[in-house]
């Protein structure tokens, strides 16, 4: 019994050891595999905005390159209908001259022709007008795709300062677990070795108390057997000297009752026999009186 009593000290101190090793273990490996976790998804996480970045910087650069494009021609067309204007403003100018010093029947071929040109000028400054506000909104769009793309740029190359780290920490993180996992898998063999050791014994101990307790119910059972048997007999023997005592008293009682009623009788005779027997003797004694005197005198 004490040897199975040191046997479960040793195994629950061994137990108790083991168990906090094996803890110790498990919480820096749950550590560990966070990290790895965290890092492995920041890089899908980084990865999937690189991609999303990357496709809006193309975008951008697609916007840029139409409006470009577009500036591009609205800067030819304007530079056409500059041309065009100077020319029908030089035609005007000739016209104007042809008219001032042309003939009376030529002035109405001139003045229609003075007419048409300034149509034609004044489609062209509305066209140029035209250009020009298209020109300054596309200047405008151009800046703000401009500023989109510098701003995406400036986003990927985050991503790409903080791809490194993310790396790093996942390299770290993924040789930590490796390294810990086998340590957390052989204590956690070892603590339920040490557990099974500790029931088988705490089942040996139990089965030895229980006989124990089997054992002592048996004698307690007997004792008080045997005390119900003895009070048993203690009471049967009271009960027989009761018996004994009470048949005792009861005799006595008969005999005393025997005795008492010829005594009355006798008692009442006696007393009567008494007082004559007293009577008798007082007279007998008054008549003695002179025979004992004689008697005494013939004695002397």
């Amino acid at each position: 019994m004490a040897s199975l009593e040191a046997l479960l000290k040793s195994h629950s101190l061994k137990k108790a050891t083991v168990s906090k090793s094996r803890k110790q273990i498990e919480t820096k490996l749950k550590e560990a595999v966070s990290k790895k976790r965290r890092s492995s998804s920041g890089l899908v996480a980084l990865e999937k905005k690189k991609e999303d970045l990357t496709r809006a910087k193309d975008h951008v650069m697609q916007l840029l390159n139409q409006h470009l494009s577009q500036k591009a021609s609205i800067e030819r067309l304007k530079i056409a209908a500059e041309e065009r204007l100077r020319q029908e403003q030089d035609a005007k100018d000739r016209a104007a001259q042809e008219s001032e010093y042309g003939s009376s029947e030529d002035k109405g071929a001139l003045a229609e022709r003075l007419r048409y040109v300034d149509e034609k000028i004044t489609e062209l400054h509305s066209e140029l007008k035209e250009r020009e506000s298209a020109y300054s909104r596309l200047e405008k769009e151009i800046q703000s795709g401009e500023k989109t793309e510098s701003k995406i740029e400036d986003q990927l190359k985050k991503q790409i300062h903080a791809k490194p780290s993310l790396l790093e920490q996942l390299k770290v993180s993924t040789k930590e677990e490796s390294h810990l996992r086998p340590k957390f898998e052989s204590l956690l063999k070892l603590e339920e070795q040490a557990s099974k050791a500790l029931s088988t014994v705490q089942k040996k101990l139990a089965e030895i108390a229980a006989q124990k307790r089997k054992r002592m119910a048996i004698i307690a059972a007997q004792k008080r057997k045997r005390m119900a048997a003895l009070a048993a007999q203690k009471r049967k023997r009271a009960a027989a000297l009761a018996a004994r005592k009470r048949k005792a008293r009861k005799m006595t009682k008969t005999r005393k009752a025997k005795r008492k009623s010829p005594k009355k009788k006798m008692t009442s005779k006696k007393k009567h026999s008494t007082k004559t027997s007293k009577r008798k003797t007082g007279s007998k004694r008054k008549s003695m009186k002179p025979k004992r005197k004689s008697t005494k005198s013939r004695r002397r």
